[in-house]
């Protein structure tokens, strides 16, 4: 790769999530690192950056001297101009499949590696099919799926079938996933993300929901150790004693795990559920149906609009407060089944999973791209625990993001009392 200008680009710096990923790699990327700031409209731009250099005047990667590249998402010339003068993009400018194609064809093709945080799917196994010959021919690390959707299930997966094929010496069949404690905001631009989402695939995501809703999703056949893997969505879970119900980031998550477990070989027919502790089965029902309803409001635009007009959700650019994302967490439980033996995995965080936690993620994952790339990273396009798995999995234990796993249930790092929201 010929000499960069940058080491990092944050593409979409005047975003709700953005600026934050701005402020985190100030704060937290190694002394030296060359990050730039970069969107459409220069003006609102050097707004951000001046707020926040002067909210953090001795940050170690100096705020007000990060310069600034200008471009418009959907035009390749300005992607192929900002791609080629950085060793890595972290893009955080969606909905993906309306923004994201351009500058992934850009970093393909100027040999720059790239992450962003896209919980599309369908989008990313689009760019897939169409540039992943060329990106691993180019070197290129092209990493989505990289915030909350889908980094715990996915690196969660990857330690599970590690430990299951050094520990116990057998493939991993099945993980079951209950999100038993969550609290955290959501933003416009994930709103925009999901109206758009629904709106393009809702006869695809239709079909994968009355799958899970029928438990005909889960793993096929059963593992010799007489565990059953292949629930209905709204159920009593013997390990946890607590009741399941729908939670809206499974189909995704399942995807990218099994997507991530056929180029890993986890095991054979290796598959991934996930479901989220309630506190009785009335509750799993009501959630399971409200999260169907919500997705019905955003699904229609004259309903959706009606939403923004209430204020009953946010506009893209807005999202929760600073003090509402520090009172956030979460904590998945995992429940793995090899051929004979029942264990178990912990992926926590302390933080609002939805925007601090992912763009530690994200901040994370851009940072090891451009510092830690060895012989494990695998070019492509990929998942992230198929193109740099353990590089990012040690980064994000070494920032306090819990990744246990163990023979017996593991309590959560942080405090897994507080109500679940």
């Amino acid at each position: 790769m010929a000499t960069r200008n940058y080491d990092i680009l944050v593409w979409g710096a005047t975003g709700f999530t953005g600026s934050r990923l701005v402020e985190y790699l100030a704060l937290n990327a190694p002394a030296g690192t060359r990050v730039a700031i970069g969107g459409r409209n220069r003006s609102k731009i050097e707004a951000v950056r001046a707020k926040l250099a002067a909210k953090h005047p001795m940050a170690p990667i100096s705020l007000e001297s990060m310069d600034i590249l200008i471009g418009d998402s959907q035009n390749a010339q300005d992607m192929h101009a900002i791609a080629s003068q950085t060793r890595v993009v972290a893009s955080t400018v969606g909905p993906y499949s309306i923004y994201g194609e351009q500058l992934v064809r850009a970093c393909v093709e100027e040999v720059t590696d790239y992450c962003d945080i896209t919980a599309e799917i369908p989008w990313v196994q689009d760019m897939s099919r169409e540039l992943n010959d060329q990106a691993v021919r180019n070197n290129v690390h092209i990493v989505p799926l990289c915030g909350f959707d889908c980094i715990p299930a996915d690196l969660g997966c990857l330690m599970l079938a590690q430990y299951s094929r050094e520990q116990i010496k057998q493939p991993l069949l099945h993980v079951k996933g209950s999100i038993v404690g969550i609290r955290g905001g959501v933003s416009g631009g994930t709103m925009a993300t999901l109206g758009n989402q629904l709106g393009i695939e809702a006869h695809r995501l239709w079909k994968r929901v009355k799958a899970q809703m029928s438990g005909s999703s889960t793993h096929q056949s059963q593992p010799p150790n007489g565990k059953e893997t292949n629930r209905a969505i709204v159920h009593y879970d013997q390990t946890l004693g607590r009741w399941q119900g729908f939670w809206v980031m499974s189909i995704i998550n399942s995807m990218a795990t099994k997507w991530a477990g056929r180029e890993l070989n986890y095991g054979p027919g290796f598959s991934y559920a996930e479901t989220m502790t309630a506190r009785n089965v009335f509750m799993a029902i009501a959630q399971s149906l409200g999260f169907a309803y919500l997705a019905a409001l955003m699904f229609f635009s004259a309903t959706r609009n009606l939403l923004y007009m209430l204020r009953a959700i946010p506009r893209p650019g807005e999202g929760p407060s600073d003090k509402f994302m520090k009172s956030g967490f979460f904590s998945l439980h995992l429940e793995a089944f090899s051929e004979t033996e029942v264990f178990y995995g912990k992926v926590s965080g302390s933080s609002d999973p939805g925007y601090s936690e992912t763009i530690k993620y994200l901040g994370e994952s851009a940072l090891c791209l451009a510092f830690d790339r060895d012989e494990s990273f695998r070019p492509g396009i990929y998942p992230p625990s198929v193109a740099i798995g353990n590089k990012l999995l040690g980064r994000l234990r070494n920032r306090g993001c819990q990744f246990d796993v163990a023979h017996k249930i593991i309590p959560a790092s942080h405090d897994s009392t507080k109500k679940i929201q």
